[in-house]
């Protein structure tokens, strides 16, 4: 997506000013600051447009109500603002608008830091101007401890909040803000670091207040000597031990606590029921200042001794917790970021007598419209598609992330899967587009693009991802139609080739191992070093689908020279095919044969279409055999990347030998709720919501509901089912219209029945029949064998 130019802005940005307390690229680590401006309005609008956008995020209120949080990730030099509709928050006569914005002052996994913070808002409706300037008021919060640890590895820093100097009505009409005296701080639109805008180019998140949750455990302690000055929440109540006894209390939403006394703690264990995502909202009764409430979030649980698991030495450092410092009296506050979980432990601490605390739930996910469905009489199947459409929810936020609990990354080859998932619940490319986007807009300087982005993650350099990324621009013209993503990023696509191209061995012919970057292929010990088979399998099928969308849009020169380096790439690894007719794992770096023969290198080699008369051997001799658990082997598909291996088995027919896989695999998500990161992740290190693998989700729709696509945007599928149990029914959302099949078994018949748009042509394929042509609606019935 390209920036704006100020002419192509909404005429009320042009006039408006990035604003900041004191200076915007002053004194800005984990800086909290807060805007007020009154406004008349002679009458309210049916429509209000309102543009808003701060460096990092901001929180909107108006007239006292929340309204939303933005904007969406994105990089300074065309960094994104939002437009609102904000009629329903309106009054004739006196407004007031107020802002809570942040910006940490460093980079993460979702955030490349440029040195400025800032806050641009503007609205003009009717004869009324709404624009961000220096007669706003404003001011840095200072009852913040700014200095707390990130709670995460990936992401922002824990907040702690204290409310005896902070006043939590400072949203509010009639709030005094007279004793705001920071200097307002102003530049131009257009200036740098922010030298264009952009339109977000996806919907505003869907955000909701619930009660959620039960107490399932209570426990009380002595508070641990540092916990006043602690820059670590959550290491701090760890030290305390985070061990629970089973609760008589059920109800989560408001709970009366009991004097703690000074220097001691009670807390309780709330289970969600399964993972959510968004911040946590407290309003306390009976407080006498000083009383402490903080809210820990964990992913699991130990069910018998109701303790998180919790490791203070995880890799990710993970650490989500913040604190609320009470006021005298009743007390309001929302915590700032959202993060995803399903496990809270609520602690207050130095209360002097009961204290009552409600707590809520701001959920904040992408607004996914579930079209698509899967039913069928395999209750097992049924639970399992269910997860796997609830994780990818959670997983879709103003990105494609790998999990809303530790990193919130927007990791591509995770969101290749996720967006193939997308395309059958509800057909919405949108965060899709904006992720290849994204994408296309941090490389190094070979061209090599970045696993996630925005990202500091200077680690996180994968060349796989960067052939993936390719492939993605072919899965967005699949869905779509239209080829406007790969037209946009020729420059991207031209770097990366090079990059490539100057990777091969001169004597194998074969991409060769980079040491300077992280080659991922898989969670598994699939060769790497020297010339890995898999990765140059990546590699071809890249090259293969960049052929074909220049011939597309008739680059005849770019089409001829990617055919011509397949070419010579297929010539290269058909020597890796082995007597036995198995593709091996490559070469070391020494020259020597990697004999390995894993399940990936076969299962690419038959997508790739490598050596046809080897396929059956592949099949049989590997992935068959995986599925079926007989392989003895360490080198294994993880849960992300079977869905690959599912893809191609039930293309050649072995559908029902994927669904008994994946019944096995997946079964024991079910009771969690979302898909894990693996298939037997590490609690307290390993994620248990991880979208990567919710993948069954089309699996399903594509085997038991039998409805795949076979020309872009859908304007052919064929129909053929698995069929297997009692009935199906199947419902995806094409760009077309609604496709769906519905079948059962009725003693030894199968009848079905199918829905397809007039633009689709489909095709029907029944045991033991010539393929039939359905227009618009059609029913069959055929005598099982």
């Amino acid at each position: 997506m390209q920036p704006n130019l100020l002419s192509d802005l909404p005429a009320p940005l042009k006039e408006a000013k990035w604003i900041w307390p004191q200076r915007v690229h002053w004194d800005l680590q984990n800086c909290y600051a807060q805007f007020r401006k009154e406004f008349e309005l002679p009458k309210v609008p049916k429509k209000a447009p309102l543009f808003i956008t701060a460096d990092q995020s901001y929180q909107l209120y108006i007239n006292g109500h929340y309204v939303c949080r933005g904007p969406a990730r994105g990089f300074q030099s065309h960094w994104p603002y939002d437009e609102v509709d904000v009629a329903a928050y309106l009054q004739a006569g006196s407004n007031q608008i107020a802002i809570r914005a942040h910006n940490p002052g460093f980079s993460n996994f979702q955030y490349l830091h440029q040195g400025y913070a800032g806050l641009l808002v503007a609205a003009k409706w009717g004869k009324t101007s709404l624009q961000s300037d220096s007669s706003w008021r404003c001011r840095r919060q200072t009852g913040l401890k700014r200095d707390m640890v990130p709670t995460s590895l990936q992401l922002f820093p824990q907040e702690s909040i204290d409310l005896r100097i902070e006043d939590p009505d400072w949203m509010r009409a009639g709030y005094n803000d007279s004793l705001w005296n920071d200097l307002v701080c102003e530049l131009a639109v257009g200036c740098l670091p922010w030298y264009g805008l952009e339109s977000r180019g996806i919907p505003m998140l869907k955000e909701a207040t619930q009660d959620i949750g039960k107490v399932i455990g209570e426990a009380r302690g002595n508070c641990a000597p540092d916990y006043l000055t602690t820059r670590n929440l959550s290491v701090t109540r760890h030290e305390e031990g985070l061990e629970h006894k089973p609760s008589q209390v059920s109800e989560a939403s408001t709970i009366r606590f009991q004097k703690t006394g000074k220097a001691k703690w009670r807390s309780v264990l709330i289970d969600l029921g399964k993972i959510h995502v968004g911040s946590t909202l407290l309003e306390i009764e009976g407080a006498q200042a000083g009383e402490i409430i903080e809210a820990a979030y964990y992913e699991t649980v130990d069910p018998d001794t109701l303790c998180p698991h919790y490791d203070t030495d995880a890799h990710c450092r993970m650490a989500f917790s913040n604190r609320l410092i009470c006021r005298t009296g009743s007390n309001s506050h929302e915590f700032y970021h959202p993060y995803g979980f399903r496990y809270m432990i609520l602690t207050v601490r130095d209360t002097r007598g009961p204290i009552t605390v409600h707590h809520r739930l701001r959920s904040t996910l992408y607004p996914i419209e579930q079209k698509g469905s899967f039913n069928s009489s395999d209750k097992a199947l049924n639970a399992i598609w269910e997860t796997c459409a609830w994780t990818e929810q959670v997983c879709s936020l103003d990105a494609y992330v790998d999990t809303p609990h530790r990193e919130q990354a927007q990791w591509w080859g995770d969101a290749r899967v996720q967006a193939w998932n997308t395309f059958h619940l509800s057909g919405d490319s949108r965060l899709f587009k904006r992720g290849i986007d994204q994408i296309a807009s941090q490389t190094t300087l070979d061209g090599v693009t970045y696993g996630h982005a925005p990202t500091t993650a200077h680690g996180c350099v994968l060349p796989d991802f960067t052939l993936i990324w390719m492939l993605t621009l072919w899965d967005y013209y699949w869905q779509t139609g239209s080829l406007d993503a790969f037209k946009e990023h020729q420059e991207t696509i031209v770097n990366a080739l090079a990059y490539f191209e100057s990777q091969l061995d001169k004597e194998t012919g074969l991409l060769r191992y980079d040491h300077r970057f992280w080659l991922f292929l898989d969670w598994t010990g699939l060769h790497k070093h020297g010339c890995s088979s898999v990765y140059n399998l990546w590699y071809l099928h890249a090259l293969d689908r960049l052929s074909q969308m220049y011939s597309l849009i008739g680059d005849s020169e770019s089409e001829t020279a990617c055919i011509r380096k397949a070419k010579r790439l297929r010539r290269s690894l058909r020597r890796l095919i082995n007597s036995e007719g198995l593709m091996q794992g490559g070469y070391a770096e020494d020259g020597a044969l990697a004999e390995e023969s894993s399940v990936h290198a076969q299962t690419l080699a038959i997508l790739t279409g490598l050596a046809p008369k080897q396929t059956k051997t592949m099949l049989e001799q590997r992935l068959l055999p995986y599925v079926r658990g007989e392989l003895k082997t360490d080198i294994t598909p993880s849960a992300y990347w079977v869905t690959y291996v599912y893809t191609v088995l039930s293309e050649h027919g072995y559908g029902e030998e994927v669904l008994d896989d994946i019944r096995t695999r997946w079964t024991p998500m079910v009771e969690y709720g979302t898909t894990w990161e693996n298939f037997d992740p590490v609690k307290g290190h390993e994620s248990f919501s991880h979208a990567w693998s919710a993948h069954p989700l089309f699996h399903f729709m594509q085997i038991l509901g039998g409805i795949r696509q076979t020309a872009p945007e859908w304007a052919e599928v064929v129909i053929e089912s698995t069929y297997k149990g009692d009935h199906a029914d199947t419902t995806i959302p094409s760009p077309r219209g609604m496709i769906r099949h519905q079948w059962q078994r009725k003693g030894d018949r199968i009848e079905g029945k199918i829905s397809v748009p007039s633009k689709v042509q489909a095709t029907l394929i029944l045991p033991g029949q010539a393929p039939q042509a359905i227009t618009r609606q059609a029913r069959y019935q055929f005598k099982l064998s």
